[in-house]
């Protein structure tokens, strides 16, 4: 189906077959000619209070079909969506609202601002639908996301409907994703995982169960049993609670689910083992990404069973390399910085030309993660560049020493920063924070002992300091420059 953005593959669906259900949630179903509908009544809406191309429309970011009928609609009007977080703080979404300068803000909160507001609810369907109306064409701006950032700066994200076309259809192609899929969707859609997987599936004419969140996993298997869900999206940290609520009674739920896609976060070798091994038939795929560009490498459990310590290989239509400080490309097995480039490659930031110039190199967008290529082409990830701490003129990445500390039976979490030391020989040293099982029980010279064994002595650390919980941002990210 040739079309130029999400909102055009959406009609056409639709035109294709109205009566199909499109979103579930809770006990209401909506059909494509109902969603189609009411698409064109929010495009009412907004064309009445003068909404037109290029015009930022800031909206409320909860979970429910209206988000669906208002992010088209913008997109119909050729207007560009700024989704946000509905858990943003006042002060937090007025800087957004300032940053983005909208015509109109919907939004159930009075924010000061000197931009039109109007309530986010079912006053946008309470008008004339829109009749005329043009697509918009493929590079034109569709969405300016904002990034959570493991440093608490968000940055604005321009994303054009080819790059958000890329995002769903780069995805489809390595799921094997239909238009008879029915797929669970518990993440947040104001953010770019479960914004892309929304878009994925409204663009084959697939069906969408939106489920809030990870709290209530029965809510995933009436879906699977109910309503023949054969696919849901997942975070580590979301499939880590499911676990600790079902035990080992998920099991028999997900064995009748066609694919998962994990992303967002890393997730443990051992756990990817053991989900294969107890999901033998089920696609199990995680991306590696950015909002920036999308979802870019893919891996597959069972595919690549040898291999699980790897991001994957670049996903389809998608070109990954690994370049050095001066930006030549490194042979395999070089540890350089992960560049991308493709129809998911973000044009840039907004307003913030220095920020978009410093991110692309040769027409390459810099990840700012550090990795190398193998023989066989999978890409592996060493760390975040900025995380990199540098011992003695040596450099070492952090998630090397959280990896082998969390194998200890009494951490259940860690995160390793570095610590400037005046005087010393090695200039930095390595300070670890750990959520341990038993602080009592905890013995560190015993862990120092522990990690002499596994890890070369410069990468010991030699301060470890007891916390209660490491902070992550909202898509499970660590968020190691807070901890300094």
């Amino acid at each position: 189906m040739e079309v130029n953005s999400i909102v055009e593959g959406f009609f056409k669906s639709s035109a294709n077959n109205p009566d199909k259900t499109a979103i579930i949630w809770g006990d209401e179903k909506v059909s494509y000619a109902e969603v189609s509908d009411n698409i064109l009544k929010v495009a009412g809406f907004l064309d009445k209070e003068g909404v037109s191309k290029g015009d930022r429309v800031v909206f409320y970011g909860a979970k429910s079909p209206l988000f669906l009928y208002t992010y088209l609609a913008i997109h119909l009007v050729n207007a560009i969506a700024v989704p946000v977080d509905v858990k943003l703080p006042d002060n937090r979404l007025a800087d957004l609202i300032s940053k983005t300068e909208p015509l109109i803000v919907l939004h159930p909160k009075d924010i000061e601002h000197p931009f039109k507001q109007a309530p986010f609810g079912k006053n946008l369907l309470d008008v004339q639908p829109l009749k005329n109306f043009k697509f918009p064409e493929k590079e034109t701006i569709a969405d300016i996301l904002f990034t959570t950032g493991t440093t608490g700066n968000s940055k604005g994200v321009k994303l054009t409907h080819e790059n958000i076309l890329a995002g769903a259809e780069n995805s489809n192609i390595f799921i094997g994703n239909n238009s008879s899929d029915t797929e669970i969707i518990p993440l947040p859609l104001h953010h770019a995982f479960g914004l892309r997987r929304l878009r994925t599936n409204m663009l084959l004419g697939a069906t969408v169960v939106l489920v809030d969140g990870f709290v209530r996993p029965n809510l995933f298997f009436d879906a699977i049993e109910n309503y023949g869900a054969n696919g849901i999206c997942m975070v580590p940290a979301g499939f880590s609670i499911v676990k600790k609520l079902m035990k080992g009674t998920y099991i028999k739920h997900f064995k009748k689910l066609k694919y998962i896609e994990f992303g967002s976060s890393p997730m443990e070798n051992s756990e990817k083992e053991d989900l294969a091994g107890v999901l033998p038939n089920t696609r199990i795929c995680m991306h590696y990404g950015l909002t920036e560009v999308a979802a870019n490498i893919f891996i597959e459990f069972h595919d690549s069973r040898l291999k699980l310590n790897a991001l994957g290989k670049p996903s389809p239509n998608t070109f990954v390399g690994i370049i050095d400080e001066s930006g030549a490309m490194l042979p395999e097995k070089e540890v350089g910085e992960i560049v991308v480039k493709g129809g998911v490659q973000t044009p840039g930031y907004w307003k913030t030309p220095e920020l978009t110039n410093d991110s692309f190199i040769n027409g390459w967008f810099k990840t700012g993660d550090l990795g190398y290529a193998d023989e066989e082409g999978y890409i592996f990830l060493s760390g975040r560049k900025d995380d990199v701490i540098n011992v003695g003129g040596k450099k070492v990445f952090p998630g090397e020493i959280e990896m082998i500390i969390n194998q200890h039976d009494l951490v259940k979490d860690s995160a390793c920063i570095s610590v400037k030391e005046s005087g010393s020989i090695t200039g930095e040293s390595i300070k670890a924070f750990i959520v341990s099982v038993n602080k009592e029980e905890f013995d560190v010279k015993e862990l120092v002992t522990f990690l002499r064994g596994k890890l070369e002595p410069y990468k010991i650390p030699g301060d470890i300091t007891f916390i209660s919980r490491i902070p992550r941002t909202s898509s499970g990210k660590k968020q190691r420059d807070k901890l300094k």
